[in-house]
């Protein structure tokens, strides 16, 4: 089941993902350090704004919409209703806060409008996204996730050609429209499709009860948990200025995606498999179920840590322009074990927390590691410049995750996969020594060459790490036997 439904998500978890690591790279080609400083902190904006003001409803449905019964379907979709009216001025209000006390000089009417449409639209396609995921609708769910990232990279080319062929030139606003345009496409898309049957009713006192009691707690947690990821741009655009936030973020950026990327390959089927099974009663398949999604997360997320701080040297030098790479160099092996640390949280500590409805110890984890972040960034900024607020990042989430680790596993009797994580370990730490022996790469070619290699000879350790294991299955399948 947990394959059939990975591969069924992959089209979403490939496409997306990888447009946005692609924009990352280009867009350092076309934009200034400034330029680029200012669309990051416009991405890490809206992600705040969508934790504070959405994502607790996004987390309550994706939870509890699977198996609701009819009733439960129309009180939701009478509250959601509510939600996503109020969000239009919520997310407009705060937009204006943080461009105001944030972003020095706000912008003019049109800009604003720009950067709401941005906002707003990507707030929406992240929430319906999540929805269609919990109805198990797989096209909705891959043209959410898709359509923004691949239309809006495609549509901020043209425009750059465009604009390099003329005499403007393209900046962060004209960038920003170009997503705000290819995410409403999606969700105009996915409101044709969904379910969806809003309604302006009086709400159930009973579902705000139960959404305030599970939801907020996660929002929260998610809001804090942004502050290592996302609001380290924020520390150092106040430490060092705009330009350094762009010069950092290019490093910082390539890192936490591309860990995100690997992660979303296999995460997006697993845990509603995990939840139908609790909802069924079989609390305990439900558990080993999410051992077997983190040991298959490991086994995909951690290769691809440990290839990109390998490759990170000559793919900083081939991938960002000029003006980035010296700062690139240090920071992304830096977020490349942040990520990895990050993701493994989220997607395998975390979910025991999920599933045993424990949100508030999740918000108290949350706290800690951001006060942990708020100390460590500010200490590693003022004594090693950029790469010292990546190491206090990479230390906040690094507590956080143990802590969480530690209670997933003795106070809710998460399973690990013991056995699986060494095989895993061992198999990575073979490929990390394989393409530390190569010579030095230059060119696509040979990067594109290594990384194959490297995918290579981590396949073969891991096969022989489970030689018996692959006997076996080809003892009970009589056409591999012949």
């Amino acid at each position: 089941m947990l394959i059939r439904q990975t591969a069924l998500y992959l089209p979403a978890q490939l496409l997306g993902p990888l447009a946005q690591l692609a924009a990352i790279v280009l867009w350092t080609h076309w934009l200034d350090p400034g330029e680029f400083g200012a669309f990051t902190l416009a991405l890490a904006a809206q992600e705040a704004v969508y934790l504070l003001f959405l994502a607790f409803w996004s987390y309550y449905l994706l939870r509890f919409l699977p198996g609701a019964d009819a009733l439960a379907r129309e009180r939701m979709d009478t509250f959601e209703g509510w939600v996503l009216l109020a969000n239009l001025a919520l997310q407009a209000a705060a937009l204006a806060l943080v461009l105001r006390y944030l972003a020095g000089t706000p912008p003019g009417p049109a800009a604003f409008a720009v950067l709401f449409a941005f906002a707003f639209t990507r707030s929406y396609c992240t929430h319906l996204a999540e929805r269609a995921k919990a109805g198990n609708d797989i096209l909705a769910y891959t043209a959410l996730q898709c359509g923004g990232p691949i239309g809006g990279l495609a549509l901020g080319w043209l425009w750059a050609h465009l604009s390099r062929d003329g005499a403007a030139r393209i900046g962060p606003l004209q960038v920003l429209g170009a997503y705000a345009i290819a995410q409403a496409a999606s969700l105009l898309f996915a409101l044709l499709r969904l379910p969806l049957r809003w309604r302006l009713r009086r709400v159930d006192r009973g579902l705000l009860r139960a959404v305030a009691a599970y939801g907020l707690p996660l929002a929260l947690s998610g809001a804090l948990a942004w502050v290592p990821g996302n609001g380290i741009r924020f520390v150092v655009e106040h430490g060092l200025g705009l330009a350094a936030v762009g010069l950092f973020a290019a490093g910082w950026t390539l890192g936490q995606r591309a860990c995100a990327f690997a992660a979303m390959l296999v995460t997006a089927a697993a845990f509603p498999i995990a939840l139908r099974l609790d909802a069924s009663g079989e609390r305990e398949r439900a558990l080993r179920q999410l051992a077997d999604n983190g040991a298959l997360l490991c086994a995909v997320l951690l290769p691809s840590a440990a290839g990109l701080i390998a490759l990170s040297a000559p793919l900083s030098r081939l991938a960002v322009s000029a003006p980035y790479v010296a700062d690139t160099l240090v920071i992304l092996p830096i977020a490349a074990l942040a990520g990895l640390v990050k993701n493994l949280r989220s997607h395998f500590a975390n979910q025991a927390f999920l599933l045993a409805r424990k949100t508030g110890w999740t918000l108290a984890i949350d706290s800690l590691e951001t006060a942990l972040f708020l100390i460590g960034a500010a200490l590693g900024l003022r004594a090693l410049g950029l790469a010292g607020a990546a190491w206090g990042a990479l230390a906040a989430v690094s507590v956080g995750a143990a802590l969480s680790f530690f209670v997933a596993v003795r106070r809710l009797d998460m399973p690990l996969p013991a056995a699986h994580l060494a095989r895993i370990v061992v198999a990575s730490a073979a490929m990390s020594t394989a393409l530390a022996l190569l010579p030095p790469l230059a060119g696509w070619p040979a990067l594109i060459l290594a990384t194959a290699f490297g995918g290579a000879v981590y396949a073969g350790a891991l096969a022989l790490c489970y030689r018996g294991h692959l006997r076996e299955l080809r003892g009970r399948l009589p056409f591999l036997s012949r």
